[in-house]
């Protein structure tokens, strides 16, 4: 089993999720115990001080956990969630404030490590010109716009280099980019790759951070032109965009199999390739507009195995039937 130092960022919260659920059916949660369920006694320790600060478990006495009832943790967690979400609106303002002043007329700017791109295709190209230089990692967020579009079905060249390894590369995607033909498939190719991929709802806007070093700012959705758009190799704006990336990042829905239906644990056999695509794109709140013009079916066929779906997983919600599928290693 890997060692809790040697997992990525999301490994990390797998692995905590794992552990809580362990403690959860122990009831009395004890390092012994936990230990004896296959766990490395330092890897329960650093896990468990987490799942502490999360206001999930309390420590009663060394080694030993009382479980916070869930019905009282997980409300506040979700605030706590909620609240930084908040936090990402104002970071928004004053990325906004940042581009309304590269435009102003002042007569000495100061637009050092600030280059202003003036089409899409400046877009693009900047896109990949930043990718190359990437060393270590790469983050990116894709709403509907013109060079998103482009970098995600049009072109032929992968944007990430091969420096960086596909593990290494998270996306965020917004839901509205189901409308176009191919973006699943597109997208299932690269979680396939190993690539992170997530869906998020109400994007403001595209975007690249590479190695927290530079990022691109594409504003191609609100101007045909990409006027306004950018490049910033500037501390400050690099890091409130890596900070408005991890937050939305967080709160987003993952795209592709999880980790039980990886390793075979599923409690039910596997679905019609068809019905797990469903079933994925539910889970990302896509409409049953975006799910039939992504799978090539009639959104009247989408609707009835839709209802098909919540019946059997006894869902009362679009959303739930996503969840309970997910929980069950169905997709």
């Amino acid at each position: 089993m890997d060692r809790f130092d040697d997992l990525t960022d999301p490994q990390h919260e797998e692995f905590l999720s794992s552990l809580y659920l362990t403690m959860l059916r122990l009831g009395q949660p004890t390092r012994r115990a936990l230990v004896e369920a296959g766990l490395h006694p330092d890897d329960v320790t650093r896990a468990a001080t987490f799942l502490e600060g999360r206001g999930l478990i309390t420590r009663q006495s060394e080694g030993t956990w009382n479980i916070v009832p869930p019905e009282t943790a997980m409300p506040r967690r979700a605030a706590e969630l909620e609240a930084r979400a908040r936090s990402v609106r104002s970071t928004a303002d004053e990325l906004s404030a940042l581009w309304r002043a590269s435009r102003s007329d002042s007569a000495e700017p100061d637009l050092r490590g600030v280059e202003m791109l003036g089409s899409v295709d400046q877009v693009v190209l900047a896109a990949y010109s930043l990718a190359a230089t990437a060393e270590h990692r790469i983050r990116g967020f894709l709403d509907e716009s013109p060079a998103a579009l482009r970098l995600l079905l049009e072109e032929s060249r992968p944007v990430s280099p091969a420096a960086v390894t596909s593990s290494d590369v998270r996306l965020i995607v917004d839901v509205s980019l189901f409308a176009h033909d191919g973006v699943l498939s597109r997208l299932e190719a690269l979680v396939n790759a190993g690539q992170r991929v997530v869906v998020a709802d109400g994007l403001p806007f595209s975007g690249l951070i590479v190695d927290d070093a530079a990022a691109l700012v594409d504003l191609s959705r609100h101007d045909p032109s990409a006027d306004g758009s950018f490049v910033v190799r500037r501390r400050n704006p690099t890091r409130a965009l890596s900070a408005l990336f991890e937050i939305a990042f967080e709160l987003a829905t993952p795209l592709g199999p999880t980790r039980a239906r990886a390793e075979g644990a599923t409690d039910e056999p596997p679905l019609e390739t068809r019905d797990r695509r469903i079933l994925n794109l539910l889970a990302t709140g896509a409409t049953d507009q975006q799910i039939a013009r992504q799978i090539g079916v009639s959104t009247r066929t989408v609707e009835r195995r839709v209802a098909a779906l919540m019946r059997t997983l006894a869902a009362a919600t679009r959303f739930q039937a996503g969840v309970q599928a997910a929980r069950r290693g169905w997709i």
